[in-house]
């Protein structure tokens, strides 16, 4: 049995936290059950967008001499060309690889932003805030043009304004969330998905 595997998190803002950890590792137990997890270790860098590529093969540096075995670097490409944030990243990648930085790094693209994909399950945001999610539903949610402020929009309508932002309930729509709803919704979660995936295949063979 392999394991204890270490996960190490390079996440561009505070919103993204737990979000992210939480679906990476609800993704390794749902296809790896065999694999135990250690303590994460995580980065909160002060630079966003292109800078916080940019600075990727540092961090990637520091979570390896912490012990870690995966990098999970997820971006959100905001209002800039989906493409050119991807090109970043496997620039990113190469760097680390040439720096020889054994580590794998699971990156993906948040589209527009990490929000949208806690909006992909209606029935997980009707379980969260107990509220009649009729009519609501977000069958493409990677192609709304502001996904944080529709989730809070969905807040308000659903706690009658009593709560005004998604951020204190985060950790329970990402736990809720039907990750093969998620997947099938958001095509860039599913390739993320699909890398951190392949990581963790490829840390399992170096277990031998």
């Amino acid at each position: 049995m392999a394991g204890p595997l270490k996960l190490g998190f390079a996440l561009e803002g505070n919103s993204d936290y737990p979000i992210i950890p939480v679906l990476s590792r609800r993704l390794i137990r749902a296809s790896f059950p065999d694999i135990s997890l250690a303590p994460d270790s995580i980065l909160r860098p002060r630079r966003r967008g292109h800078g916080f590529i940019g600075e990727l093969p540092l961090f990637c540096r520091r979570l390896r001499e912490d012990g870690v075995d995966i990098v999970v670097a997820v971006v959100d490409t905001d209002r800039t060309r989906i493409n050119e944030r991807l090109r970043l990243l496997r620039e990113a990648q190469q760097r680390c690889e040439r720096d020889g930085t054994a580590v794998c790094m699971a990156e993906g693209l948040a589209v527009r932003s990490v929000e949208a994909w806690l909006l992909a399950d209606e029935q997980a945001i009707a379980a969260v805030f107990d509220g009649d999610v009729g009519g609501l539903a977000f069958p493409s949610p990677e192609k709304e043009p502001s996904p944080k402020a529709t989730l809070n929009r969905v807040v308000r309508r659903l706690t009658g304004g009593t709560e005004v932002t998604f951020a204190p309930f985060a950790d329970a729509l990402a736990e809720r969330i039907r990750l093969e709803v998620l997947r099938k919704r958001c095509p860039h979660f599913d390739k993320f998905a699909r890398n951190l995936t392949n990581c963790v295949k490829e840390w399992r063979r170096s277990q031998g």
